[in-house]
This record gives C-alpha cells, structure tokens and sequence, in this order.
C-alpha cells in the first residue's frame, strides 16, 4: 500500500532565550500549511517543541513569551544554595505545568522525545516517554546553573552537551523528511564597525539596562541569601551603583551560559556534517542575549525570518505529496 504522503519532522535545538526564534519558525510552518508529525527538541527546543506537541498554539506560546520581562526571567533564575546547581528549577517547573499541564508524552497531540545527558556518563538519553514536564526539565538543565534531575536512576543535564540539534533522533522516529532549526549563530561579524555600533548601542540602549537589572537582581538575589558572607559584602562595596555604569562584570550565569553555549557551537557544527537535515533553518539570533526572555517579539521575528526563507524550498519538495 502507497504511503500517502511523507512523514515530516522538526528537530529544534538548544540555545536558551534564543530559542524563542522556534516559535517564529513553526508559526510560518503552520502559515503554510506544512504538516508536522514528528517534533524531536533539545533544551529550549525541547520546551517549544514540547508544548507544541502536546497542542499549545503559537499564538498562545507568543503570547506569553512577549508578556515575559526581567522581573519574570530574574524569577524564574532566582539562586537558591545547592551543591549542584544555583537554580533549583521549581519556579521553573510550576511555569511548566500551569503552561503545559500535567501530560504523558504518550498522550501528545503529535509524535515527540526530547534529548538530555547523563552527567556521571556523558551518555545521550532520549526521553520519548513519560511525564512531559520531567522530560523537558531535564532536558533545560543547564550544567552548574540548574541542578540536576534524578530520572530514570540517573542525573540527567542539558542535552545541548552530546546532542544539540536532534536531527537523527527525528529520522529514528520515523521522519522522511527533516527540518531542522539551529539557533546558536555559528559565525560572528567581525566587522569593526559593527562592533563599535553595537557596543554603543549597549551602553545606551534599553536592553542592556534590562540586562543589568536582571543581572543585578540575580545577585542581589544570591547576596541576601549569603548575608554573613564576607565575598559578598565586598562585591558589593566594590561594585556600587555609579560603578555599574561604568562597568559590569559577568555574573556566574552569564559566564557558565556562555561556556555552554561556545561548546554547542562547536557540537553543533559536527551533527549538522554528520545528520544532516533536509532543510536547515538558522534564525539570525546574534543579536540576542542568551538569557533575554524578555526580548521574545525580536527573537520569535528572527525565527519568522529565517522560515520565510526557505518555506518554498520546502513547499517545493512536497508539491504532490500532501
């Protein structure tokens, strides 16, 4: 018997708040009419695809990503003191099921599994069963900055670390046809001009004064937490307010995302030449602050964008097919 048209998949990749770009992405898929069966995510990707899968709209998923601000994101990355992680994920977590809900992935709308690691084994685990949002916090464990999750008798972290842009585990769940989104910019302008444009516009721009209150608040945070510890008084002697101004240095967050981030970029070069996708959608994403929930309506844009780009390519290919 003739299959009536192909399986289509989505794989979506990691890259925290430029993530967001994934909703852009599916939101033109959608627009034009390109059916999606199968959804495979990694840490972000797995968030936006999880929800996706289990029915969320865009709309709705837009909706709430451009009603997020500082406040919210310092909310949901508020330190809490643990021997594995600064944030505990709780917040998080409630985040999830008042978004999401309590579901199986079993039970989803479309076919989805998400990647995470093992951090003892630096092993790739697929979750492709299961409580969703286990699943998915799992899969966002930023090494050092979220503490771990004890699924399935083992510590899991990030999948970004072993799989960044699950492309082959979507052909393993039965996608002819792959799409692939990969939101981590690969290269950088190293135009000096641009630079200099940029680094103006951050000194007076509002979303670098965003940033600093987020990263402000996210220390102070910790500091209160820490009061008799005398590190922290004398961070907060040195850097004063009228010294912010002048110059702020990288908190433990914005360092360890970093970390992970130019380590994704490199694993992700490697996957994209070995599993390489039938379509490939890179958001322009450089820009983007990896933690800047708050800017979802540029980052979901720059995901509108790139899909636009090459929609009649995919429209193209499964002309006949559908």
């Amino acid at each position: 018997m003739k299959k009536e048209r192909p399986t289509i998949g989505v794989a979506l990749g990691c890259g925290s708040a430029r993530g967001l770009a994934h909703i852009g992405v599916l939101k033109v898929l959608e627009k034009n009419q390109i059916p999606i069966d199968v959804v495979t995510g990694t840490s972000m990707g797995a968030f936006i695809g999880g929800a996706y899968a289990s029915g969320v709209s865009v709309e709705d998923m837009e909706e709430i990503s451009l009603s997020t601000d500082w406040k919210l994101t310092a909310k949901m990355f508020a330190p809490t003191i643990s021997f594995s992680g600064f944030v505990d994920g709780k917040r998080i977590k409630e985040f999830l099921i008042n978004f999401i809900g309590n579901k199986n992935i079993e039970d989803l709308d479309k076919k989805f599994a998400c990647v995470s690691t093992d951090i003892l084994t630096g092993e790739e685990v697929v979750i492709d069963k299961g409580p969703l949002i286990n699943a998915i916090r799992a899969s966002i464990s930023i090494p050092a900055v979220f503490t771990p999750v004890y699924y399935g008798n083992r510590y899991l972290v990030d999948g970004g670390i072993v799989n960044p842009v699950p492309v082959d585990l979507a052909r393993k769940m039965g996608a002819d046809i792959v799409i692939a989104v990969n939101v981590i910019p690969l290269e950088l302008s190293n135009s000096k001009k641009e630079k200099k444009k940029k680094a103006e516009s951050k000194r007076k721009g509002k979303e670098e004064i965003n940033s600093q209150k987020l990263d402000i608040a996210l220390i102070n945070n910790l500091k209160n937490q820490f009061d008799n510890w005398a590190a922290f008084k004398k961070i907060n002697e040195v850097f004063k307010k009228e010294e912010r101004e002048k110059y702020f240095p990288p908190n433990f967050i914005n360092i360890t995302l970093n970390a992970v981030y130019i380590f994704e970029k490199e694993i992700i070069k490697l996957r994209l030449e070995k599993d390489r996708p039938d379509f490939l959608i890179e958001p322009k994403t450089q820009t983007a602050n990896i933690k800047g929930f708050y800017k979802g309506k540029e980052t979901i844009q720059a995901g509108e964008e790139a899909a636009k780009t090459i929609v009649s390519e995919i429209k193209k290919s499964l002309k006949g097919r559908l």
